[in-house]
């Protein structure tokens, strides 16, 4: 009985020391990682700012890469959310619950560990340079009059906090892959960049060769080739579908090849697909482009020396809001060849093919 009375007593005491302690821990925490990253701060904020890449720096996917995600709301900015379900992971979500352009995004966090009112912010500094970022990422919890939760608290850095560090390294890490160009600040601007899915269409097409990347060059180049298709629309009654467009093959310093393609169809026609029998001349091809979904954007005032940074631009921007390039990129050419070689006079519309 004695005994018995002791190990009540322990208990009481074991208890006591608990509920003491357990009331005078904190019943908030707040954690805080950071780390450095030269990409614009445009880029940070576009990746954030929805959920897109959201499974490629979101330490959530990398403990469990098979967690079931379902992205609903806006595409991008508060409202948006992501909810994920994986049997390593549990149940939970990311909803977006402030932001400020180019420097700081709020979410709202719902998981099953101990705590409520999780909130996480990510923001964005750029140094007085602007050569170099640091991202900062913060993590909140409350746990209230819940003495577990109070003491659970004491261990956050080990679980939240690592999981902020994985954050930051696998955000820095995609980013690096992204070309390092702030796209809303170019000039001439991008306007009207936006997803968007093309019909199919008969073309016909001729390729450049290897051509001296330089303006007259490629300008003499493009104006030939055009002659070649013009033929052979002629001698097939055929007509142009829309403007002309450059698909670019093979780009760099010294040189550039190129398919110019034409859209066709029969004269006074409103079908855009249905060719057959072409007859061909020289180096010409048909063929029938299938339906493809792309990214795109338009230039205007500018001409052929603007299109490799907006083809860069483009994407740029395909990256971060998670679209995945598929193929070569092709500049429409609105104004025609002339117009569109003459300093300033041009406007383009730029496409990337995505999955």
């Amino acid at each position: 009985m004695k005994m018995l009375k002791e190990l009540m007593i322990s208990v009481a005491i074991v208890a006591v020391f608990f509920l003491l302690v357990g009331i005078v821990l904190p019943s908030h925490r707040h954690l805080s990682e950071s780390i450095d990253t030269n990409r614009k701060p445009t880029l940070v904020y576009d990746t954030i700012n929805g959920f897109g890449r959201w499974k490629d720096w979101n330490a959530v996917t990398a403990h469990d890469p098979r967690a079931q995600l379902k992205i609903s709301g806006p595409a991008a900015g508060v409202g948006a959310q992501i909810d994920y379900d994986g049997s390593g992971v549990g149940k939970g979500s990311w909803k977006i619950t402030g932001s400020q352009t180019n420097q700081s995004v709020d979410f709202a966090i719902t998981n099953g560990d101990m705590g409520s009112n999780k909130k996480s912010a990510i923001t964005i500094k750029p140094d007085k340079s602007e050569k170099n970022t640091t991202v900062v990422q913060t993590y909140d919890v409350d746990y209230g009059f819940n003495l577990l939760g109070r003491y659970a608290g004491l261990y956050a850095g080990s679980y939240a906090g690592e999981d902020m560090k994985v954050d930051l390294r696998r955000l820095t890490g995609l980013l690096a892959e992204v070309p390092n160009l702030a796209y809303d600040q170019l000039t001439p601007a991008l306007t009207g960049t936006k997803y968007a899915e093309l019909p199919a269409s008969d073309v016909i097409t001729i390729n450049s060769g290897t051509v001296i990347n330089d303006f007259a060059h490629v300008y003499d180049s493009v104006k030939n080739n055009n002659q070649w298709l013009k033929r052979v629309m002629d001698a097939n009654n055929l007509e142009p579908a829309g403007p002309f467009y450059l698909v670019t093959e093979d780009v760099n310093t010294a040189n550039y090849g190129y398919n110019l393609v034409q859209p066709v169809k029969k004269k006074g026609s409103t079908a855009t697909t249905g060719l057959t029998g072409v007859a061909l001349q020289g180096t010409v091809k048909f063929a029938t482009i299938p339906a493809r979904k792309v990214v795109t954007t338009s230039v205007a005032a500018t001409d052929y020396n603007a299109l490799q940074l907006t083809r860069d631009a483009l994407r740029a921007w395909a990256l971060v809001h998670g679209y995945q390039i598929a193929d070569k990129s092709f500049e429409v050419y609105k104004d025609g060849v002339d117009k569109s070689f003459t300093a300033g006079a041009a406007s383009f519309d730029v496409y990337w093919p995505v999955k």
